[in-house]
């Protein structure tokens, strides 16, 4: 009775935790007898908190992934026997390594995301060269920082990074600052955009927050760097949200601005908002979870912007502010705020309007995806549509890599050691770099062969 259920339900986890272990099939043993429990213990010859000990220790070994293997990056292109692309390719020494985790917490994306949110690289504290503060048309004061390069790009070229953050960051998140780090010490100056209303002091000057795919921010960032740096080339690059942001900008951007643009690189996106919204509430992988400190997350920055984001909305009976307090998902968050304030009649038309996956076709500018496997936010259904688009248009790799950490927390400074994370930022940019001709009329080319792509 009781003592079958108790087993049965010990194998049947130690089954689900480790696949590998094989377990000989148990005899049949009559419990109804007095002292039927006592019994089942004699057979097994163990005790109750031996029992709940390997519980605890299959649930540890399950949560931290240490059964799980890795493997090399899979990569998508759309030219296949390219002598450009072979080079481009064998160029990047980290698509073709097995990432090698620390044996103990490094598969755990789960674990990585918890442990760098919280301690962060404590000896990154390097300032901005520079603060720029933009006026915005709607009296939004757009604000993104500066950060000069350590050192001598190899190839002796101006180059220029330009990230965008992920929900609710700026250039003072742990990531982003852990990646301008190792870009400066590569030779690469950095510009970061800082989504409004991200940063803790500087106030709002418009009833504005930044939203999940307007460009108009990064479209001035853009604007102002080319005219203050006339001789550097970009490279675009966006984390999660961010890379929604940056790669629906390079669709937008003119040909003049695609010409000092080397390339975009998009890092863990999810590329439709539309197909996201039934996974938000799915418990796989923990992904409610992960919903609701998101939705935490986006409440807070509201209530430090509350004067400008929020009052204006609330007097006007735009939105409603006990709802929108009580709201535990980002679904509900957008549906309650989000799509009313950004001026759409339905939530669907909003994640239409926010996503990049419907453009995609229309990118003009070589381009890189990257997306995790095992990435709990952003499963396999939402990056896999991007390989459609890869054959029909892009020249650069798309790369999945198993288990990676969560790039939009952890890439890539938790993937390996201090030193090895220095090499992969130039692993992966600088041969990107040095496959491009930096003439105007190289650029052109670049974009006559992309538009030729397409057509065929």
């Amino acid at each position: 009775a009781q003592g079958e259920d108790l087993l049965d339900t010990i194998i049947g986890f130690a089954s689900m935790s480790l696949p590998y272990l094989a377990l000989p099939p148990l005899p049949t043993v009559d419990l109804s007898v007095e002292g039927g429990l006592s019994s089942l213990y004699a057979l097994v010859d163990i005790s109750p908190s031996f029992l709940l000990a390997f519980l605890v220790f299959l649930a540890i070994v399950r949560f931290l992934k240490l059964a799980s293997s890795t493997e090399k990056a899979q990569v998508t292109t759309a030219v296949k026997d390219g002598e450009r692309m072979r080079r481009v390719l064998n160029d990047m020494p980290i698509l073709k390594e097995v990432y090698s985790p620390p044996w103990l917490w490094g598969r755990s994306g789960h674990l990585q995301t918890a442990a760098y949110g919280l301690l962060g690289h404590a000896t990154l504290k390097r300032t901005a060269d520079r603060r720029v503060v933009l006026r915005q048309s709607d009296g939004a004061s757009l604000t993104f920082d500066v950060f000069e390069p350590l050192a001598k790009h190899p190839s002796g070229l101006d180059l220029t990074l330009c990230l965008t953050p992920g929900i609710a960051n700026s250039s003072e998140s742990n990531y982003i600052r852990t990646c301008v780090h190792y870009a400066q010490e590569a030779g690469y100056r950095c510009a970061v955009l800082n989504h409004l209303g991200a940063l803790d002091g500087i106030p709002l000057t418009s009833p504005r927050i930044f939203s999940y795919g307007g460009t108009s921010d990064l479209h001035s960032m853009f604007s102002h760097l080319a005219a203050s740096l006339p001789d550097t080339k970009f490279i675009s690059i966006g984390f999660s949200m961010g890379a929604n942001i940056t790669t629906k900008f390079l669709i937008e951007s003119d040909e003049k601005l695609r010409c000092r643009i080397m390339f975009g690189l998009s890092v863990c996106q999810g590329y439709s908002a539309t197909n996201s919204v039934h996974l938000y509430h799915d418990w796989e992988n923990s992904r409610r979870a992960y919903n609701y400190v998101i939705t935490e997350n986006m409440k807070r920055l509201l209530r430090r912007n509350y004067e400008q984001a929020v009052r204006p909305h609330v007097e006007n009976g735009l939105i409603d502010e006990q709802r929108l307090w009580s709201s535990t998902s980002i679904v509900a968050l957008d549906e309650l705020y989000n799509r009313r304030v950004n001026g759409f009649n339905s939530l669907e038309n909003f994640y239409e309007w926010c996503s990049c996956l419907p453009l995609l076709d229309q990118l003009k500018v070589p381009m890189i995806f990257l997306n995790a496997q095992d990435d709990p936010i952003i499963p396999r259904s939402l990056w896999e549509p991007v390989k459609v688009f890869v054959y029909r248009i892009f020249i650069l790799p798309y790369s999945s890599i198993r288990n990676w950490p969560l790039a939009k927390k952890t890439w890539p400074s938790l993937q390996r050691s201090t030193e090895d994370t220095s090499d992969s930022w130039k692993d992966l940019l600088s041969p990107l770099a040095r496959s491009h001709s930096l003439t105007d009329s190289s650029c052109r080319c670049v974009t006559q062969q992309f538009e030729s792509t397409v057509k065929s």
